[in-house]
């Protein structure tokens, strides 16, 4: 590992490499290490994402994320040689109550203003699309065709192979365990495999963000929380082109993987996680599966999926997801600490934002600003609020992931 580098990235999740390879690509001649204190890259909270990338948001700023994201993915084998593993099935959106098809008809014309293609969708599309549906459980759907997934690991290996490619060097087994402060900078970042001196820190650490603030001196307004997933055994049925689908009155999602079906929900008792009062080696792999959670959210989604019932588990998936008070990213520079960027927060957008982070942060650090204004996203935003109250406030809005009135998913 080099003593000293320009740009050091902590962590190799998406949101990391993502920033390494914008970084890069940019030819600079600055050097760029990647630093992962586990054995892989995207071993953590990356591979346990669903990956869905869809384009409905109630921030106009969070659709042009997620449509930079999907044009980078869709050129990015082309561009790069390594595949990221977009499926572009598009994504059905289900409406179990008459509350809730009437929202997804009002969004149409805010959608198509926003330049993301929609329709609300006939029986015909929807057992063409999903043929394992039962439609007499629905009321009706809004398609929206652009929409897609990616494996998230395979497309956070692939930003990672295209950094290296390019120049950056990726360190595993390399736990940073400090931070040197010097005339209020950032001038060394201390690892367990020795020290790497550096003008520039990028903290890109997902639910440990807050350990690394800490080393800072700076308290972060997010909160990992844990989040439930399952993969049932394959299905003969289900055909090549099924799309992401959600049904937000059930708080549920649901789309392929490995031949059967990976759903998930957003508990509407989320479980904090704070990797600050855990054991230093504590892991996403320490999360042991709550099979009620799981076993709850198959009984709501059955009568929509009757297969369901008739699949095993095959397995089960926990990871963390980061929520923040205003369901916001945290993007930008450290309050009190100068050359230190932090990013985090993904609130269960952070595969689909991945292309505009690493973005931002890239041209943040090389030309001090970027085309889109993220200043709604800065770390600070929060500063002197109760702490209580904040952890109150992102339970609130992981819980309420998929409510009529959600920041995150409606466009209202």
């Amino acid at each position: 590992m080099k003593g000293e580098a320009d740009i050091i990235i902590i962590g190799a999740g998406i949101w990391g490499l993502s920033t390494a390879y914008h970084l890069a690509r940019e030819q600079t001649g600055r050097s760029i290490v990647v630093v992962e204190r586990n054995a892989a890259v995207a071993d953590e909270t990356t591979q346990q994402a669903a990956g869905q990338i869809g384009q409905l948001r109630s921030d106009p700023l969070m659709v042009s994320a997620v449509r930079y994201t999907l044009e980078l993915l869709t050129g990015f084998k082309e561009a790069t040689g390594h595949d990221p593993g977009l499926m572009l099935t598009g994504s059905l959106h289900l409406a179990q109550c008459n509350e809730r098809m009437a929202s997804f008809e009002s969004q149409l014309d805010h959608a198509g203003s926003l330049g993301i293609e929609a329709q609300i969708t006939d029986g015909a599309l929807i057992g063409e699309l999903a043929p394992a549906i039962r439609q007499e459980e629905i009321v009706g759907a809004l398609y929206v065709p652009g929409d897609g997934y990616v494996d998230a690991r395979a497309c956070a290996q692939a930003y990672g192979n295209a950094a290296r490619d390019l120049g950056a060097e990726i360190v595993v087994n390399a736990e940073v365990t400090g931070l040197q402060i010097s005339n209020g900078s950032v001038s060394c970042v201390e690892t367990s495999i020795g020290s790497i001196a550096t003008q520039c820190v990028v903290a890109t650490v997902g639910p440990w963000a807050g350990r690394i603030a800490e080393m800072a001196g700076l308290t972060l307004p997010m909160l990992p929380i844990r989040l439930q997933q399952a993969r049932t055994a394959p299905d003969p049925g289900i055909p090549a082109h099924h799309p992401v689908v959600r049904i937000p009155d059930q708080s549920c999602y649901l789309r392929p993987e490995e031949g059967g079906y990976l759903f998930g929900t957003f508990d509407d008792e989320p479980m904090a996680i704070d990797p600050r009062e855990k054991p230093a080696n504590f892991a996403t792999g320490d999360i042991k599966p709550d099979e009620k959670i799981i076993a709850g959210a198959r009984q709501r989604l059955a009568p929509v999926f009757p297969v369901l019932d008739q699949l095993d588990i095959a397995q089960f998936r926990q990871g963390m997801i980061t929520c923040t008070p205003d369901a916001g990213y945290i993007v930008g520079p450290a309050s009190s600490v100068e050359d230190l960027w932090i990013a985090t927060g993904c609130g269960g957008m952070g595969i689909a934002g991945s292309g505009s982070v690493g973005r931002w942060l890239s041209d943040l650090i090389l030309r001090g600003d970027c085309t889109d204004d993220i200043s709604s996203f800065t770390p600070s935003r929060f500063k002197g609020r109760d702490a209580d109250s904040l952890r109150e406030e992102c339970l609130h809005v992981c819980s309420s992931y998929y409510a009529l009135n959600s920041v995150t998913y409606s466009l209202s």
